[in-house]
């Protein structure tokens, strides 16, 4: 829905525009067609960053928020519940995709993934880790992926439960699994071990 109705906006404001041009005395009409369809993709390219329906729907869950912004049916398979925002973590092509959802005390908000930065990433050992924060808030997500395949053993200084997914990819014959946690307040001092191996941060 997201997607469509910002392409109705930008063909409306086409047609509009066409019907005044049409209507004018001016001259050079067809340059002024070709600056309106410019004008429109335009448009829907701003209005595609800036969701405006935020400013008056309020969404009942996350699920319903990423729904409207991907505009079809999703197949989520894990939320990971944060203190401004959720990550929502979708299944699509057996590839998994990630969504920050910004959240207020009423419900859930439309989140474009702009507002995502990505402020760590390494990859050692076969084993990568990214941790994501939304805007600047203390809301810090984490994911951790052994290439290797397998289970990992993961340890933390905030003594974190990390959630998992687990993907079978029957082309090599190998399990793969994918670990998710909210992280409040991410500093420097924040360490984490991955099968005995401390991963050192490098604040970006």
């Amino acid at each position: 829905m997201f997607g469509i109705i910002r392409l109705i906006i930008g063909i409306i404001f086409l047609i509009f525009s066409i019907i005044v041009i049409r209507k004018s005395i001016v001259s050079h009409k067809r340059v002024l067609y070709f600056v309106s369809t410019g004008v429109a993709v335009a448009l829907i390219a701003v209005l595609t960053i800036l969701p405006f329906e935020n400013l008056f729907i309020t969404f009942d869950s996350p699920k319903s928020s990423y729904e409207y912004y991907t505009s079809g049916k999703s197949n989520i398979e894990l939320i990971v519940e944060g203190t401004d925002c959720d990550l929502v973590v979708d299944c699509k092509n057996d590839a998994y995709t990630c969504l920050i959802i910004p959240k207020n005390s009423n419900g859930w908000k439309i989140g474009t993934g702009l507002n995502t930065k990505r402020i760590f990433q390494k990859i050692s050992n076969g084993i990568t880790v990214y941790i994501y924060q939304y805007k600047n808030t203390n809301d810090y997500f984490i994911t951790i992926f052994d290439t290797s395949g397998g289970e990992l053993e993961i340890l933390d200084s905030y003594n974190t439960e990390f959630e998992f997914l687990k993907k079978n990819n029957e082309f090599i014959g190998k399990e793969f699994t994918t670990y998710y946690a909210y992280i409040p307040n991410f500093n420097s001092q924040y360490c984490v071990v991955v099968n005995g191996y401390e991963i050192v941060f490098e604040i970006q």
